[in-house]
């Protein structure tokens, strides 16, 4: 986490262009497998963060089953955006980094906006926008959102639409932002207004912070936790054993999904 927000004021005192970060947990892992444009998100970030503690299992497992060894080294530790989120608020109250928070549902980022500078008083929220999730997708609302990020002048803008739909977004529009570093943060905003309960930390040093949001909204998550996720993880395990490669999204492939949905 240390060099994580010390690599993001580097960064953005470096002003050269416009990055992007990407928190990788399993449900992540599986969609890069399926979606070419996903994965070349990935492909291009600045950092890929492992949100996910079974990102950390699966590079340690990786590592001790290699059958020789290479330069690859396991990751040492979680940095889940959640946890990011606070750590920046943190330093923006050390430093002035100026932080923009777009997204969440209706009343989140404002209301982490507000929580954040009763706890770091002088961090800098220089703006906060929750676009309508009706007219999001319309070429007049997309413009609206640039208009008034880039008025704004972040240095660091959040972005919590989920996954991949802010990544895609990170993606598609960072370069006319101009902000310097740009990140995908899910839930956070909602997390850090209160609205949704985050698990204490014991649960979340076990790495069971997935079964505590499972119990939290079970008809949203059960298909993605149990179904998707679960399963995969098996199957990954399985091919780290057996040393099989993981299969690759191709972009014809791809087109062709885009096609017959």
């Amino acid at each position: 986490m240390e060099e994580t927000v010390s690599l993001i004021l580097l960064m953005v005192q470096k002003g050269d262009s416009a990055h992007h970060i990407v928190t990788g947990n399993l449900d992540h892992l599986l969609l890069l497998q399926k979606d070419a444009a996903f994965r070349r998100i990935y492909e291009t970030a600045a950092l890929a963060l492992p949100d996910g503690a079974p990102i950390v299992w699966l590079s340690r497992f990786r590592d001790r089953t290699l059958p020789v060894k290479t330069e690859f080294k396991p990751l040492r530790e979680r940095v889940a955006g959640s946890d990011l989120f606070w750590e920046l608020a943190k330093a923006s109250h050390a430093t002035g980094l100026r932080l923009f928070f777009l997204g969440g549902c209706p009343g989140a980022a404002a209301a982490a906006a507000e929580i954040v500078q009763g706890r770091y008083p002088n961090a800098q929220i220089c703006g906060t926008y929750c676009p309508p999730h009706e007219t999001f997708g319309t070429s007049e609302e997309q413009t609206k959102i640039g208009e008034i990020v880039r008025s704004a002048s972040p240095d660091v803008l959040l972005v919590g639409f989920g996954a991949p739909k802010q990544e895609k977004w990170i993606g598609a529009n960072k370069d006319r932002l101009g902000v310097p570093v740009s990140v995908g943060v899910g839930g956070t905003f909602e997390m850090a207004a209160g609205m949704v309960r985050r698990a204490p930390l014991s649960v979340q040093r076990i790495g069971m912070e997935w079964a505590y949001r499972l119990i939290q909204d079970p008809a949203r998550l059960w298909r993605r936790y149990l179904r998707d996720d679960l399963p995969f993880l098996a199957a990954t395990v399985t091919r780290l054993l057996l040393g099989m490669p993981h299969p690759v999204p191709t972009q014809t492939g791809q087109k062709q999904k885009e096609r017959a949905a």
